[in-house]
């Protein structure tokens, strides 16, 4: 099978494991698959990049900025493709395009630099302002590409290590692992401490 938005790699999971085989070849990109999932779940987001522009559509709750939220994610890779629309008439069409630099900017302003993405959207013209819809419908639309525009190594290393407990998990005993020096790890449901560790700083402030 070919692996899909996964973040470690069939290669990287076989020699951390030792296998130099292709038996369970499949199996170990189940697991990165699922250990990808997993990530992103836990997080909130997800870390590959969309392979063209794609349109989606935000609800405002401020009239000057459009922020990620941990219900409303807005990764936004890069700036190139990118386009803002306003349903200024709140009819479900977007008539307004935005013109970037001109009326509004991407915040954080140095993210493209710092390989992260872009979380908002700040008007600088004062002629325009964020619907605020009344009927219930969205009144900004992104196109764009989403996601992150490289896989961070905390997340890549995460992932690493949830693989290979994932794919271990189908020779679990009595709910854990045992091995060849009398040591015993018990396999949990989420993620594995360290690979929980590794992309918490990643993740939306969760509520309750």
């Amino acid at each position: 099978m070919t692996i899909t938005n996964g973040y470690s790699t069939l290669a990287l999971v076989k020699a951390e494991m030792g296998l130099t085989n292709v038996d369970s070849d499949t199996r170990i990109e189940q697991a990165i698959e699922a250990a990808s999932r997993q990530i992103d779940d836990y997080t909130g987001r997800r870390f590959w990049q969309d392979g063209s522009v794609v349109a989606r559509e935000f609800y405002a709750d401020d009239y000057s900025e459009l922020i990620s939220t941990a219900t409303q994610v807005m990764d936004i890779s890069t700036a190139t493709g990118l386009i803002v629309k306003l349903d200024d008439g709140d009819t479900g069409a977007f008539a307004t395009t935005l013109t970037i630099a001109t009326h509004f900017l991407l915040t954080p302003p140095n993210a493209g630099d710092d390989g992260t993405p872009y979380t908002g959207i700040r008007l600088v013209d004062s002629l325009y302002s964020f619907p605020m819809s009344s009927s219930g419908r969205p009144g900004v639309q992104v196109t764009a590409k989403f996601g992150w525009a490289s896989v961070p190594e905390p997340v890549a290393q995460a992932c690493l290590v949830q693989s290979v407990l994932l794919y271990k998990a189908t020779d679990a005993a009595m709910g854990g692992l045992s091995f060849g020096d009398g040591a015993f790890m018990r396999v949990r449901a989420g993620l594995n401490p360290i690979a929980q560790s590794l992309v918490e700083r990643y993740t939306f402030a969760r509520v309750g």
